[in-house]
């Protein structure tokens, strides 16, 4: 096998030759070019993974050295709603093995059935779209070649996920008494079919779906709709002792499983067994579509005219849809933290471990520091989704559609600066959504010490870090689109100096470079200043984004 590379047009394309023939040949060398393009995505989903089931164990040990430390945490998380929601049923009677595939578990089972599903759609679906596929075809790779090989690299890519965390676990084992080898594999094991269902699912909704897009949206419909069962199950467990809509949601077969508990390697076996089947029907659904073709109907375009009244106007009436979506996010994650607030005063109570635990990430008193990290969660969403919307600029780039607005007669400072804007108002609207569904439902759960008009002003003054963090990344769109993606790195670096950083003894300097966190007290005189910084970094952010997109090259 030889690979031959050639570049026209800024666009490297390679040939693939092999000796071997039949429906596989080159299987090899595509494989190859996958893991050097997805080198850093990868990298991005694994290394913090395992750095944080490295972290929790140690952590808890350090707060709960035994059972008698953690009676009352596990008595509220038992009895607290919002954390039955989202995490289940703590297992009795609450050892560190059990704590940590109930609250750690349940992360990492919702962040690999992420990661299989935006990789599988991104290798599968999106390559297709844009045409390497086609490319790939004439290069003379096997017919099987681009769907074997993308859901074949994310299923090794997922039990590469597992076996990380079992080798951790393991290793914990030798320091930590109350972690077992049994449990450690059957919690990788967990994660591991877990991420191979979704990945099949994902690979369903590529064959389903007529676009990238369309395919996700299925994909995470379906994550959606596992987490509503098994919270379903997890009710009719609790009332009847039945399992059994368990087995129809992968985010319920972990408490099928019970690592660190009963450790059921049957279990596994046969949720193997449906995930393969999973994927075989996608096989089957692959065979019989046409080349970018789908089995739903075509959602992508409209007979409808629009009368578009400018270019801004155009970027409203194709955000509000996603708009929408953030927006409901929002709404369901302000409900789930504002309904466990009436159990923080028993939680924080002077000198407990869980009050010096939390006494690391924030400060003042107990309600202000939960109302303060609640508020970081919540500010976090809409981070994410400002940033995302100010790199959308970036993508329309590399898909050519920003010279055709330019074309139309649209200028570049428009382009940019309307761009900016909607990332603003998009930001806006989720703050006071969050602080608004929030603030409603701490009232119905703790009014102590001003909490209502806390859960309200802390979301809502962090309006200044968000114009920082479009600034930056309008900023670095400006220079180039492809450093657009820098701009998580400023999310990334917030939410672990904010979450992680007194636990890490992270200097205050560092902490404070931080797009969240940063808000104004409904007590005492307000601090304008860490916000006036914020603000003044995004308006620079923002001059120099428009100072360079002016004047570079297009496309970039």
């Amino acid at each position: 096998m030889n690979a031959v590379s050639s570049t026209a047009a800024g666009a490297t394309v390679v040939a693939i030759s092999s000796g071997a023939n039949g429906a596989l040949s080159g299987w090899d060398a595509y494989l190859w070019i996958l893991l050097r393009r997805f080198r850093f995505q990868i990298s991005a989903w694994l290394v913090p993974l395992w750095l944080l089931v490295g972290v929790t164990a140690p952590s808890y040990e350090g707060v709960y050295p035994s059972l008698e430390t953690r009676t009352v945490l596990i008595e509220q998380m038992r009895k607290s709603p919002g954390t039955r929601l989202l995490y289940g049923y703590v297992p009795l009677p609450g050892r560190l093995g059990q704590l940590l595939q109930w609250e750690t578990g349940a992360f990492l089972l919702v962040c690999t059935a992420l990661m299989a599903i935006l990789l599988t759609c991104r290798v599968l679906r999106a390559d297709e779209d844009e045409g390497l596929i086609e490319v790939l075809r004439a290069t003379g790779a096997g017919r099987s070649v681009p769907f074997v090989v993308p859901v074949a690299l994310v299923w090794a890519l997922v039990g590469t996920l597992s076996a990380g965390v079992g080798g951790v676990l393991t290793w914990q084992t030798r320091s930590i008494e109350e972690l077992t080898v049994l449990g450690a594999w059957a919690l990788a094991g967990t994660i591991c079919v877990t991420g191979w269902v979704f990945s099949a699912i994902a690979a369903v909704a590529s064959q389903m779906g007529r676009q990238a897009d369309q395919a996700r949206g299925l994909s995470m419909v379906m994550l959606a709709l596992a987490f509503v069962l098994r919270v379903s199950a997890d009710q009719i467990s609790d009332g009847t002792g039945s399992d059994w809509l368990r087995w129809l949601t992968p985010l319920g077969w972990r408490d099928l499983v019970r690592p660190y508990t009963d450790d059921r390697f049957g279990v596994l076996a046969a949720c193997c067994t449906v995930a393969i089947a999973v994927a075989l029907s996608a096989v089957v659904l692959a065979s019989r579509r046409e080349y970018l073709d789908g089995y739903l109907p075509d959602r992508s375009s409209s007979r409808r005219r629009w009368l578009v009244r400018g270019h801004m106007d155009l970027l409203g009436r194709l955000s509000w849809r996603g708009l929408v979506g953030w927006a409901l996010a929002s709404t369901g994650l302000a409900l789930l933290y504002g309904s466990v607030s009436g159990s923080i005063k028993d939680l924080l109570v002077p000198g407990s471990p869980t009050a010096s635990y939390v006494g690391k990430m924030a400060v003042g008193s107990p309600v202000e520091q939960f109302v303060s990290l609640m508020t970081v969660v919540t500010v976090l969403l809409v981070a994410v989704a400002a940033v995302r919307r100010m790199n959308w600029l970036a993508g329309l780039e590399r898909a050519g559609l920003v010279e055709v607005e330019l074309a139309a007669g649209v200028s570049r400072g428009r382009v940019l600066l309307c761009q900016v804007l909607c990332a603003l108002i998009e930001s806006i609207i989720l703050l006071l959504v969050s602080a608004t569904v929030l603030a409603a439902t701490t009232a119905t759960q703790l009014t102590d010490d001003h909490a209502v008009a806390r859960s309200f002003v802390f979301t809502v003054s962090q309006l200044p870090g968000m114009v920082a963090a479009i600034g930056i990344a309008a900023a670095l769109v400006g220079l180039a689109p492809r450093l657009a993606g820098l701009s998580w790195v400023v999310v990334t670096w917030s939410a672990f100096a904010q979450f992680f950083g007194g636990l890490v003894d992270l200097k205050d300097w560092a902490k404070d470079l931080s797009v969240l966190g940063h808000h104004l007290d409904v007590v005492g005189s307000p601090d304008w200043k860490p916000l006036a910084v914020q603000a003044m970094v995004g308006l620079i952010g923002i001059i120099i984004g428009l100072a360079a997109y002016t004047r570079r090259n297009l496309p970039a």
